[in-house]
């Protein structure tokens, strides 16, 4: 099976244990905290039903969510509608985004995604990363270190972030986050890395 339609099965099956139902709350921690500067731009790529996009957005910030599963985008689309927030939705490949979206982002928000795609693509993921992020922007993240075998969601290690990374990124912040859902705690690094010029 396609991987499109894996993840859009999954979505009409509601088979989406990753899916919160709302704002990751390490993500709201930091917006509140003043670490991501208000109203910039943020690429979410993988954003399933869009619950950080729609927080930010309603916050000001200019949001693009990127997911190749349909049901995904319809979803966080309705979502947005319902609740009067702006956000542009794009349903496409993440490693094959239009040209012109290049550079022009201060952040990319990384959430389930890293963790969903093929752990040989990883470097592509990195790859994809710097192309859309500006010089100086930034990559903050939720990294899944479960250590369970199998997946999707695949883990990593902070040794695999590190060496993935390091040579197109500063890292800001690197670290366990305190603020994850129970189910996830002590399970998710927090990462702030800048994009080197």
């Amino acid at each position: 099976m396609p991987e499109m339609d894996f993840w859009n099965s999954r979505y009409l099956e509601k088979n989406t244990g990753w899916d919160l139902g709302r704002v990751s709350p390490p993500f709201v921690h930091l917006v509140e905290s003043g670490k991501i500067a208000p109203y910039s731009t943020v690429l979410i790529p993988g954003a399933g039903r869009g619950w950080e996009a729609i927080y930010l957005g309603r916050m000001g910030f200019g949001v693009t969510c990127v997911d190749f599963a349909p049901e995904a985008i319809a979803a966080a689309r309705l979502q947005s509608e319902k609740e009067g927030v702006k956000v542009t939705f794009i349903q496409e490949d993440l490693f094959l985004l239009d040209p012109e979206k290049h550079g022009v982002f201060d952040y990319l928000l990384e959430q389930t995604c890293f963790c969903a795609i093929d752990p040989d693509r990883r470097a592509d993921y990195v790859r994809m990363a710097v192309r859309m992020i500006r010089p100086g922007g930034e990559l903050v993240g939720l990294f899944y270190v479960h250590g369970r075998e199998g997946g999707p969601p695949w883990t990593t290690t902070a040794e695999e972030v590190r060496g993935l990374f390091k040579r197109d990124f500063d890292f800001l912040e690197f670290a366990i986050t305190e603020h994850s859902v129970e189910s996830r705690r002590g399970e998710e690094i927090l990462a702030r890395l800048r994009r080197r010029p």
